[in-house]
């Protein structure tokens, strides 16, 4: 989960474009995960372009894990700005453990899975698929990394937290 913040010494001091190069590495960093790898991927291995069996009967199951993604990523998002207020300012230093949080720890993460998900099975395409491995796996290492983060921000109160609510994929458990 990325927080954007506007640090008091930082305020109108931006250069122009400044904001830009600093999102550069992040959209390298997706082009390669999402095209380059997968696309290499797909072409030494030579697997099949396109999973043709799927497609047809992917897109109706594809679009509703697409919408349900951005839905949750939404709620995630909104449920951040709740409590933290917009563009990341601090309104208090609480865990947030209500709406969303209360089913999955890292809505965001969980949502941007489906959504990639769900991009799949609407066209089929196999360096889709290998994407959507990767993102995981790269969403899995992001959040145990905050996650140690969190437990020592937040001691006892995120461990509790984290014994009641699963990681991504809400499940049906004993709370």
């Amino acid at each position: 989960m990325i927080v954007i913040r506007s640090d008091k010494e930082d305020k109108g001091e931006d250069k122009p474009g400044s904001s830009f190069l600093s999102i550069l590495p992040i959209i390298g960093i997706f082009i390669l995960l999402f095209l380059v790898i997968p696309i290499g991927i797909v072409y030494l291995a030579q697997l099949p372009w396109s999973l043709s069996p799927i497609f047809p009967y992917g897109i109706l199951p594809g679009a509703i894990l697409i919408i349900t993604g951005v839905w949750i990523i939404f709620r995630g998002i909104k449920g951040l700005r709740l409590s933290h207020g917009v563009a990341g300012r601090d309104q208090g230093d609480t865990l947030v453990t209500t709406g969303i949080f209360a089913y999955t720890r890292n809505p965001m993460y969980f949502g941007a899975i489906l959504l990639i998900l769900g991009w799949f099975l609407v066209s089929a395409f196999t360096f889709i698929l290998i994407s959507t491995i990767l993102f995981s796996i790269v969403f899995f290492i992001v959040a145990k990394s905050e996650e140690k983060q969190l437990e020592q921000k937040y001691g006892k109160k995120y461990r509790s937290y984290k014994r009641k609510v699963p990681l991504f994929f809400p499940y049906r458990g004993k709370k």
